[in-house]
């Protein structure tokens, strides 16, 4: 069975290729710290396709400072980020790293991003995140969805006092391409 949907992802039990450390992660992204936003990689299978993550939501993290002080949210744009550099991860572990130097050098860039964005994240909670693909062009491409919910918030599935449930902190679906950098050639590249 493969996983595809965050419930089938985060309870899955059978095989996979385990975790990924933060610090493994880094051979997969560009980016550096500060703007690494994925704590680890809990289980995956690239071959299916899949992966679960988490995302410790500290409350030092420098967003808080001038996000709604009085009543303090993680950003959504953050959220988005997290979920793309997770897509990159899942893009290049089921595919190939990126190559070339130079102006041949390639990089991976979102062609299409959609979003529903659910209940506020406050500080000091951990996002459980699913991705899976959903189809692709080989090693030109890769579409997936993703969901992310907040650990053990108990309004999902039941209403709380006031008769409300919640949809997911985030998701939705993107497409990553890879693409060389000349072609961005012009605009700061």
């Amino acid at each position: 069975m493969n996983p595809n949907s965050f419930s089938q992802i985060i309870n899955y039990d059978g095989p996979n290729s385990g975790g990924i450390g933060h610090t493994d992660l880094k051979s997969y992204l560009r980016h550096k710290h500060p703007m690494i936003g994925v704590d680890q990689v809990v289980k995956h299978d690239f071959e299916a396709g899949w992966l679960h993550a988490h995302r410790a939501v500290s409350s030092s993290h420098p967003a808080f400072e001038g996000h709604f002080e009085d009543a303090a949210i993680y950003p959504g744009t953050n959220m988005a980020q997290d979920i793309i550099q997770l897509g990159i991860v899942l893009f290049l572990g089921s595919t190939r790293p990126l190559e070339g130097e130079g102006r041949n050098q390639e990089l991976s860039a979102v062609s299409d991003l959609n979003l529903k964005m659910g209940h506020p994240v406050p500080p000091g909670v951990l996002l459980d995140i699913a991705l899976w693909r959903t189809g692709g062009k080989g090693d030109h491409a890769i579409r997936f969805a993703f969901e992310a919910r907040v650990r053990d918030f108990p309004f999902y599935e039941k209403t709380n006092q006031l008769g409300v449930s919640f949809k997911a902190a985030i998701q939705g679906d993107a497409e990553l391409v890879r693409v060389k950098r000349k072609v961005y050639s012009g605009i700061g590249f």
